[in-house]
């Protein structure tokens, strides 16, 4: 059974369609945060508005989702339980998924390097999703990173990075002026 399940998930993901917060949350977690930024604090997050409801979701987008209801007098930090708010007649992992017609607004919050994105409806901001590298940002820091690791054999800071990638731009420009 399980092998069925795994192949709906393959189908799922090769399709565009999105079926699970996990799904959701993966893309979007690898495609913008760096491999050495382990800081919660700078996870992407996603709130959802539904038509008619005072209360939104939050999605925290890590490795293992973290899904809170957010209320609408509610200050910053503050939670609301799943089973006190609009939503309490759905399940916590269904619930994007059965509402996602009534969506009102999808908005990605800034934080960092990261743009504030909106959408308005569900079909938007899964073509959104499409766009993602999920290794972009990955791939494209974490090879330097580890270079820079072996050959330096320290961590490196993305100052360090930055300077040693100028170094090397710098000396390649001069060694073609020279010839």
């Amino acid at each position: 059974m399980w092998y069925i399940r795994a192949g709906m998930k393959r189908v799922a993901r090769e399709s565009g369609t999105y079926t699970t917060n996990e799904q959701i949350a993966r893309r979007v977690y690898r495609a913008l945060k760096t491999p050495s930024d382990n800081d919660r604090t700078t996870d992407p997050i996603l709130a959802f508005r539904f038509k008619g409801k005072d209360d939104y979701i939050l999605m925290r987008c890590n490795k293992a989702p973290e899904i809170s209801i957010k209320g609408k007098a509610q200050i910053a930090g503050e939670v609301k339980f799943f089973a006190y708010s609009d939503f309490k007649d759905h399940e916590e992992q269904s619930v994007l998924f059965r509402l996602k017609d009534d969506l009102s607004l999808i908005e990605l919050y800034s934080k960092g390097a990261i743009k504030k994105l909106t959408w308005d409806s569900w079909d938007k901001f899964c073509r959104w999703l499409e766009t993602l590298d999920e290794d972009g940002v990955q791939i494209s820091l974490k090879l330097p990173c580890l270079v820079y690791e072996a050959v330096k054999h320290q961590k490196p800071s993305m100052q360090n990075y930055i300077v040693e990638s100028v170094k090397t731009a710098l000396k390649g420009r001069n060694n073609k002026e020279e010839e």
